[in-house]
């Protein structure tokens, strides 16, 4: 049976609140965001990672109120970019869609790559196995395609599982460590000195920290499929940002226990750290957290693609790419399509980057690429939230600071990471994802002046309503 395009709709009414904060959570991959983003910020801040955790959720949150605050007005698949097309006008709204679109299209291959080499490496150590790392890629790629296909209902239910597996799992050893006897718990992580260059590197540790956090927004995308959005979508954004920054908090300061505070320049380094914590501390019952891990991984994964696929598609139905990628599947009502191109994009992405780069540098490759765009896309939409609450006046003193005020710090604090990540000028890998970044957003400028196609249909436009519902 063929797909279908043109009238064809998504399947509405499949989410609630609880999928929607399970696959916010999942996008972010808490587990595999504490192993991989966060064991990167370590190597700057140190001891102080937790500070640098609670600092980034700070800015985390005042996006968030922009969001959140927008998805109040706007429903439509196209998320951030389309707040933005409604807010600051046509160009600045492809310009964030040009760059949004990537951003999510890149949160599966960087996924695949370090969980290839992962599963890789760890069958290596465990059962003397050399089997290549992109295998894995095309095995995990294979397995979140099909499970996307079937359902935005069975891929959220999914991450639901997923979610919550991983994170009791890793809250558990978290604990563990915290209470175990002869701890060694103290509030100096949240003392800057404790970072190799001070604040410095604790800021530099707040641009991986987002990394961490990138996907606490992408219920926005799935409005189309929420039962209630205009409830829903606010609450999801903040009680996931909420949740995962509590997670990252507690589980950045178990680490600085377990693994010991004087001995924290040796983290960044070490192989697998919460690997060998858990044998440490659970013996052969760290075998949870490698299935947590592997859970986190693939759920971040198919989290991504859900995302993805959903801002493929609303570029499709509005005219900015070929009316193909608006294809919907006639019995699951999935964009198909765009999950079929999502899906052969990670893998040839992760691939030939993890082969040309070899794995970890692609992965630092890819990561700036996606910070770099997460903080533009953030700054547009909290700059959109000014300015279309502005416009609409009468705005009460709580309004006026959840619509205006905590955005614009939003905004001017973003731009010192934004600054960081490209001064001083990094060495080779880092300089090569700061080229990369630099030559996407000069893209994707360039593109939003291209003339914009007829749009498949109406059904978006209809949904977007004059005035606030509140």
């Amino acid at each position: 049976m063929s797909a279908t395009r043109g009238a064809a709709a998504l399947s509405r009414n499949s989410i609630g609140l609880t999928q929607g904060v399970f696959q916010a959570l999942t996008h972010m991959g808490p587990a595999s965001g504490v192993a991989s983003s966060l064991l990167v910020a370590v190597s700057f801040a140190g001891a102080a990672t937790p500070l640098a955790v609670v600092l980034t959720l700070v800015v985390v949150l005042l996006v968030g109120a922009a969001i959140s605050s927008l998805s109040r007005v706007f429903s439509s698949a196209g998320g951030l970019a389309d707040y933005v097309e409604q807010t600051l006008g046509h160009r600045a709204g492809a310009f964030v869609g040009w760059l949004y679109a990537p951003l999510e299209l890149l949160i599966a291959p960087i996924v695949f790559i370090f969980f290839g080499q992962f599963v890789a490496g760890t069958i290596a150590t465990s059962l003397g196995l050399d089997i290549p790392w992109w295998v894995f890629v095309i095995l995990a790629a294979a397995f979140v395609c099909v499970v996307n296909i079937r359902g935005v209902k069975q891929s959220t239910t999914t991450g639901v599982v997923v979610g919550i597996a991983e994170l009791a799992i890793f809250v558990a050893l978290a604990l563990w460590m915290i209470f175990s006897p002869g701890g060694h718990n103290t509030v100096a992580v949240f003392d800057p000195a404790q970072a190799a260059d001070g604040w410095s590197g604790i800021f530099k540790a707040v641009i991986f920290s987002i990394l961490a956090f990138q996907g606490f927004e992408t219920a926005a995308p799935l409005a189309e499929e929420t039962r209630d959005p205009k409830r829903t979508i606010p609450r999801t954004i903040i009680y996931s940002a909420l949740a995962c920054g509590a997670f990252y908090l507690l589980c950045s300061y178990g680490a600085v226990v377990g693994w010991g505070l004087e001995n924290m320049g040796g983290f960044a380094s070490a192989d697998s750290p919460w690997i060998e914590m858990a044998q440490r501390f659970w013996g052969p019952a760290w075998l949870l957290i490698l299935f947590a891990l592997l859970n986190s991984f693939i759920g971040n994964a198919n989290a991504g693609t859900i995302a993805a696929s959903r801002i493929v598609y609303a570029l499709g139905r509005s005219g900015r790419l070929p009316a193909k990628f608006a294809t919907i599947h006639p019995v699951h009502a999935t964009p198909s399509f765009a999950i079929y191109f999502q899906t052969g994009l990670a893998v040839v992405v992760a691939i030939a980057l993890g082969l040309a780069l070899g794995p970890v540098p692609a992965f630092t490759v890819l990561g700036a690429v996606l910070t770099v765009f997460a903080i533009i896309v953030y700054m547009m939409t909290c700059i959109g939230c000014i300015r279309y609450f502005l416009r609409q006046g009468r705005l009460t003193p709580l309004q006026t600071l959840v619509r205006i005020v905590l955005p614009a710090l939003g905004v001017l604090i973003l731009c010192a990471p934004l600054y960081a990540q490209f001064v001083p000028w990094q060495d080779y890998p880092g300089n090569v994802g700061n080229i990369a970044a630099i030559v996407f957003v000069v893209l994707a400028l360039a593109a939003s002046f291209l003339p914009r196609r007829p749009a498949m249909d109406t059904a978006a436009a209809s949904e977007r309503p004059a005035t606030e519902t509140v």
